[in-house]
């Protein structure tokens, strides 16, 4: 049945929901609301974390790896502004430090700051091209986006597929951008290389992540 079982659940689903409409309104509005709510399991599972990482700051004050890994944590909670002063306080010790640069920009674009997150999200591929790989290419994508840079959105993509070839959201992206710019004929291929390459991606974590980039892909073949 491979992937169509999501369809048969939707269904399902919205048959039900129409029954209750708080539960569709419930539905829509943590719909809306997704990009500032934290994922549960993220916070229970980085709970104990947490304290670890702070307690081995408040030991060592210098320990820049602890400041880095609280900050990857407060990224995953959705908390950008923490992980700034973190990484700022990193970033002090190790100012070309790659992984740093690279949390820098993704926290800059968290809190809304998409021209600030450029320069060091181009630091970071400058020091590592290759570094977590090529995922600076795929949020500096997501800056010049908002900056209404689709061009050099474009161009973003296109690296960070060459480097990561394996990613649907990549592709997804990629055809979203196309689009906009008017290559039908661009995106249609950046489609069918999403859909190509989530076929390929075996069961299991990995799989569901993408998922929402599968079905992104198969709503832009349709013309959404």
């Amino acid at each position: 049945m491979g992937s169509y079982w999501t369809y048969y659940l939707g269904i399902l689903f919205l048959s039900y929901a129409l029954r209750y409409p708080p539960l569709l309104v419930a539905v829509v509005v943590f719909f809306a609301l997704r990009r500032f709510i934290p994922d549960p399991m993220v916070l229970l599972r980085t709970a104990g974390r947490i304290r670890h990482l702070k307690t081995d700051i408040a030991a060592n004050p210098s320990n820049v790896t602890a400041r880095r890994d609280l900050a990857s944590v407060y990224l995953q909670r959705l908390r950008p502004r923490a992980a700034l002063k973190l990484l700022d306080e990193a970033r002090a010790r190790f100012p070309d430090d790659p992984e740093l640069l690279f949390l820098t920009g993704l926290a800059r674009l968290q809190s809304g700051d998409a021209a600030g997150a450029l320069d060091p999200l181009v630091a970071a591929v400058a020091a590592d091209p290759r570094m977590r790989y090529g995922e600076p290419y795929l949020v500096a994508a997501q800056a010049l986006m908002k900056l209404d840079r689709a061009e050099e959105a474009e161009d973003a993509l296109e690296r960070y597929v060459k480097v990561n070839s394996s990613s649907v959201e990549g592709f997804a992206r990629l055809a979203m951008v196309r689009r906009r710019r008017a290559d039908a004929d661009g995106a249609r291929r950046a489609i069918a290389e999403a859909l190509s390459t989530y076929a390929q991606v075996p069961p299991g974590y990995r799989r569901r992540k993408e998922l929402r980039w599968w079905f992104r892909a198969h709503l832009l073949r349709l013309g959404f």
